[in-house]
């Protein structure tokens, strides 16, 4: 261990207000989920089951496709990850004899998981709308030529996507629509014009359990590593440190307030926000826990969310947090 002042410099990374991965000793990581959203609907859009004197069946449009790509880079190594859900409309129709519409059929293609561990296993659902004898051999169709169709394409986007990165970063910037974001070391690396509109969100749930077990619950490391089945860090002292989803989020604690029954609310303030938001880009977070027969009803409020981040900081409260605590402790959520 180096004598304090005789460091390595290159561990001097966090401070440095440009970012910089500096002579590659860190991590860089380039965004390329906007890139691989357009190169999917490439190749899925033009899936066919099959087409011919009998009828058809094919793919009408990429619904949905939620998750992440990025590059990693470490150490002058370069590697993919990602973590995609997509969903898929399709539609068919039987013909007879005269070749008329005997049977016409709409329904989805879905793929909870493409990603590192799936793609060469892939899990996928075909679903009709209004299952009859009549639809089921249009169903039957995308269920196996069709499926396998798909499968074909995420594999070969996967295999692109391996070989882009394989073939230098050069390649990737060529390759992306509008420039990958890029940040190392937990920082993007942008302009200082680029400047965020800020946006809030309100969410409210009701839960079982009365308002000192959910103040507990939020503030309980283990609890909340449980609810979301990632790693988490939550001090109990206001100005100590939190970690949420195995670093993506960090923060500290601004305020804690207990339930207080002549109150008759707990509250929690924290600064929060992603690792990935640009440096300084800080939120404010408050829960507060109200008394309503016997149960809690939870508010919360966020505020300083750059605009651009609010529908998927809405949906990670929602899908990855409450949800999942609502699950564990029993509640629902309050229109």
């Amino acid at each position: 261990m180096a004598k304090v002042g005789e460091g390595d410099d290159r561990w001097i990374v966090k401070e440095r207000e440009d970012g910089t991965n500096v002579n590659g000793w860190h991590w860089k990581e380039t965004n390329l989920t906007g890139w691989s959203q357009s190169r999917l609907k490439e190749l899925l859009g033009p899936v066919v089951a099959f087409e011919d004197g009998t009828g058809y069946a094919k793919v009408t449009e990429v619904e949905k496709i939620e998750g992440d790509v990025t590059v990693q880079s470490r150490k002058q190594k370069k590697f993919p990850l990602y973590e995609l859900e997509i969903t898929l409309k399709w539609e068919g129709e039987l013909y007879d004899d005269q070749g008329k519409v005997k049977a016409s059929a709409k329904g989805r293609v879905k793929i909870p998981d493409l990603s590192e561990e799936t793609y060469d296993d892939l899990e996928m659902t075909v679903a009709v709308e209004e299952e009859t004898d009549a639809k089921r051999p249009l169903k039957e169709a995308m269920r196996k030529a069709g499926s396998a169709k798909v499968r074909e394409a995420c594999m070969a986007f996967v295999k692109e996507l391996k070989e882009t990165v394989n073939s230098g970063q050069d390649a990737l910037k060529v390759k992306v629509a509008a420039p990958p974001t890029e940040r190392a070391n937990a920082s993007y690396v942008v302009a200082a014009a680029e400047k965020s509109k800020l946006a809030s969100i309100k969410i409210k749930y009701e839960f079982s359990p009365p308002p000192p077990v959910l103040y507990e619950t939020f503030l309980d490391t283990n609890r909340i590593r449980g609810a979301t089945a990632s790693d988490a860090e939550i001090s109990k002292e206001v100005g100590g440190k939190i970690r949420l989803f195995s670093g993506a989020v960090e923060g500290e604690n601004v305020e804690l307030s207990p339930y207080d029954e002549g109150r008759g609310t707990a509250v929690i303030r924290w600064k929060w926000r992603f690792t990935t938001w640009q440096p300084g880009v800080q939120s404010e977070v408050t829960l507060t826990f109200s008394e309503k027969n016997g149960g809690t009803v939870l508010e919360l409020t966020q505020t300083g969310v750059p605009d651009e981040e609010k529908e998927r900081t809405e949906k990670g409260w929602k899908g990855l947090l409450l949800d999942r605590i609502k699950a564990m402790l029993g509640g629902s959520v309050l229109k």
